[in-house]
């Protein structure tokens, strides 16, 4: 047996490590729903739909610096409920930025290196004067604030007693519009996007102050080799420290 086939030979007995490759390994992941821009997916094409965005970056980024390790992006969005159970189940490998709950820590490992830092905000009528600067304030409003399903803003905001319509963001925003929830929690980067996306600067816009800054992280299947989350781990740091992981998050935030 040559050397190529017996490489190829132990990455094959080596269980949960994506797909082997002969000279490496291919990670599968999926487009979140409703988070651009983290993921863009553009029309269709002879290699079919193509897909990028912050996260795509990043993905290339981490193949860049560890030529063994190669993602493959499922296309279609998919509900982020519907990809943490993938995780959970082995079909998917990883997941990029996404923030700590202790339903991912169950399913997933997470990467101590953080890849970006995400501000969250929140959107109501331009008309709208009142601005809460905390939970409690914000609370005490009595509005309804909807967020993306399956987002873990859910549960930070039912722990402070407000009231949650959990949708898909463009609905949400719709909803601002028709006076059926009173703000949308989310994403700056994600905010600013859908708002422009759906053509509703003149109605809506960011309230003045950031609610809350937290970092999003790269989660690993809990399925995966050992020694392949360590080589993730390693590759993200090198990113971070070489100031790759902020010039692909700068070029994102320029487009707010």
């Amino acid at each position: 047996m040559n050397l190529v086939a017996s490489s190829l030979a132990l990455l094959l007995m080596l269980g949960g490590m994506g797909k082997a490759l002969a000279a490496g390994w291919l990670l599968r992941t999926a487009v979140q729903e409703g988070s651009a821009p983290k993921y863009l997916v553009g029309p269709p094409g002879k290699g079919g739909a193509s897909v990028g965005g912050l996260c795509p970056d990043i993905l290339r980024a981490i193949e860049g610096v560890d030529p063994d390790i190669r993602f493959e992006i499922d296309p279609t969005p998919t509900p982020l409920r519907r990809i943490e159970k993938s995780l959970e189940d082995g079909r998917l490998d990883v997941v990029c930025a996404l923030l700590d709950t202790a339903r991912r820590h169950h399913i997933a490992h997470r990467l101590s290196t953080p890849v970006y830092s995400v501000r969250e905000r929140l959107v109501a009528l331009r008309e709208d004067t009142r601005s809460p600067k905390d939970f409690e304030e914000l609370a005490r409003s009595g509005g309804l604030v909807a967020t993306q399903a399956g987002a873990s803003y859910a549960d930070k905001l039912r722990q402070h007693g407000v009231a949650v319509d959990e949708t898909d963001t463009v609905a949400a925003l719709r909803n601002i519009a028709r006076r059926r929830v009173r703000y949308y929690y989310g994403n700056e980067l994600t905010c600013v996007y859908y708002i422009k996306a759906v053509q509703m600067s003149a109605e809506l816009g960011l309230v003045p102050g950031v609610m809350g800054e937290t970092p999003s992280h790269f989660w690993a299947g809990r399925h995966l080799e050992p020694a392949l989350v360590r080589r993730l781990e390693a590759a993200l740091l090198k990113l971070k420290r070489n100031g790759s992981l902020e010039r692909i998050y700068n070029r994102y935030a320029e487009m707010r």
